[in-house]
């Protein structure tokens, strides 16, 4: 097939949506013919569109690595105009217009939901009072007005991700395709770094945003009775760098805040006692995801606009959110006995295969697939006449 994919940003940005479209699109170029809808640079297999920033949120914007692709209607429809399905991975400016131009242009379009509203909300600084909840519910209303209701089929992470867009109104088939674990998140047989051993290592992995909650995760670790042998070490990049960096300066065994490579994360991953993911607002948890990949159980917040807490290898690896004295207390237990992480362990193993990232891709083939057919019996209807 052909295939075109517009996502905003496709390089170098750690965010659970972008990693995905360049998880997917590497896995679909073995089969399909892609072409990548971008801003950024030019460069093989992709079309090139300007930047931009939203005046007032410049500074958020920048310190998340995103901005957005400025759209430019003849571009579109050139690189539209072979494919057999258009596919958009974000519900912003560039994914809104590059829609309206794949529906007038007879286009099958899949949209994926990877974006929710209460995790955009956080990120500038509201929290879950009234006027969050007001304005969330907007903003899925006017996704679902300018994206999901277009689309042929949308394509959701988790169960949970679906039933948040059937609860707002969502009519179109949703169909439920994990972000997958990639190929390289397996176990594998790693010796700790000599600055970690005799430490029980306890890592947080993701953004370092706001709504990732590595304050609770911080704060849990200095209330553990074991505080002064967990070595704790945060990995990624963002606004809250930073207040991560001081927070976890003042641990007993103060933490490593650093950013590393995907190779470098599977070692971390590898050699580990225990992710913890405090997030309170997931769509599914891709960092748990590749957790669980490698062998290693995640400590997970317990939070109702999550799906991580499913991912949960069992009761005792969750606890309450925004809770640091109950994260405490589950890191002790975890501390105390070794035999609860032996057996999460072996239920990780027992769950990664599900999540692989050759079947999530298998599943969305088949979706263009059906959504394609129409379009497919059209030309040949036309070429018969």
């Amino acid at each position: 097939m052909r295939l075109c994919w517009v996502v905003d940003v496709f390089d170098g940005v750690k965010t659970g949506g972008v990693i995905s479209a360049r998880r997917f699109v590497e896995a679909l170029r073995r089969r399909h013919e892609v072409t990548v809808v971008t801003g950024g640079p030019p460069g093989p297999g992709r079309v090139s569109l300007p930047a931009f920033y939203v005046p007032g949120f410049r500074r958020v914007m920048r310190e998340m690595g995103f901005p957005f692709a400025l759209p430019r209607r003849r571009l579109l429809e050139d690189a539209f105009a072979r494919a057999d399905v258009v596919h958009v991975q974000f519900p912003f400016p560039l994914g809104v217009r590059a829609a309206s131009i794949a529906r007038r242009m007879g286009k099958p379009l899949v949209a994926a939901f990877h974006v929710q509203p209460e995790n955009m909300l956080r990120n500038v600084g509201l929290g879950s009072g009234p006027l969050a909840r007001w304005l969330s519910a907007r903003t899925y209303r006017l996704f679902l007005r300018t994206l999901y209701r277009r689309a042929d089929a949308v394509v959701c992470p988790s169960e949970f991700a679906a039933a948040e867009l059937r609860r707002h109104g969502l009519a179109a088939p949703a169909e439920v395709i994990s972000n997958g674990i990639a190929p390289s998140f397996r176990p594998q047989a790693r010796e700790r770094p000599e600055r970690h051993r005799g430490r029980f290592l306890v890592l947080a992995v993701g953004r370092l945003a706001r709504e990732k909650r590595l304050d609770v995760v911080v704060e849990g670790v200095r209330r553990s009775r074991h505080a002064g042998r967990i070595q704790l070490v945060v990995t990624g990049r963002g606004p809250e760098e930073a207040r991560v960096i001081r927070l976890a300066a003042a641990l007993p065994v103060p933490a490593e805040v650093t950013f590393v490579s995907d190779e470098d994360l599977t070692g971390l991953l590898s050699t580990a006692d225990v992710l913890v993911h405090a997030s309170e607002v997931e769509l599914e948890g891709m960092a748990v995801l590749e957790a669980m990949g490698c062998g290693l159980p995640a400590l997970i917040a317990d939070a109702p606009h999550s799906a991580s807490p499913a991912l949960a290898a069992s009761p005792a690896l969750l606890f309450r959110p925004g809770d640091p004295g109950d994260l405490a207390a589950r890191l002790d237990a975890l501390v105390d006995d070794p035999a609860l992480l032996r057996d999460a362990r072996q239920r990780c193993l027992e769950m990664a295969p599900a999540y692989a990232l050759e079947e999530s891709v298998r599943r969305l083939e088949a979706v263009y697939r059906r959504v394609a057919r129409p379009a497919e019996l059209t030309r040949a209807g036309a070429r018969a006449g």
